[in-house]
């Protein structure tokens, strides 16, 4: 895995807590914590991406096309909660909030699996 830099890592970061913020305050922000979510999920999205694998691990490139599935489940999830706060009929209930469970599900658990695997497999060389 490609390791990100000092900057990547803090994005990354601030992406997680500004989608924790913008899910959190949902209910009470509106249009602002829809935007914050967003760019939450932008920062997110984007700086998992960079962390490529050019391994030819089968474990570890499963594990990341979950993780590259659990990030698509992200953007859904932010399209989604913002059909629902334009008020468009696409999107009538919390469908963002299965979305976003399902990206974070799949996120948490590929944060472990991956570096497990990776040190498994620095182990055995």
């Amino acid at each position: 895995m490609r390791e990100l830099s000092r900057t990547e890592n803090f994005l990354f970061r601030l992406g997680a807590l500004l989608m924790l913020i913008g899910a959190a305050t949902y209910l009470f922000g509106g249009v602002v914590a829809n935007v914050v979510f967003g760019i939450g999920v932008l920062l997110f999205v984007a700086m998992q991406l960079r962390a490529t694998y050019d391994g030819n691990d089968f474990v570890i490139t499963r594990l990341r096309r979950q993780q590259l599935f659990g990030a698509a489940a992200l953007v859904l999830s932010v399209v989604a909660q913002t059909y629902q706060t334009l008020g468009h009929n696409v999107v009538r209930y919390n469908e963002w909030v299965v979305c976003l469970l399902v990206g974070a599900v799949l996120e948490f658990y590929t944060a472990f699996r991956i570096p497990q695997e990776l040190e498994k497999k620095k182990r055995k060389e």
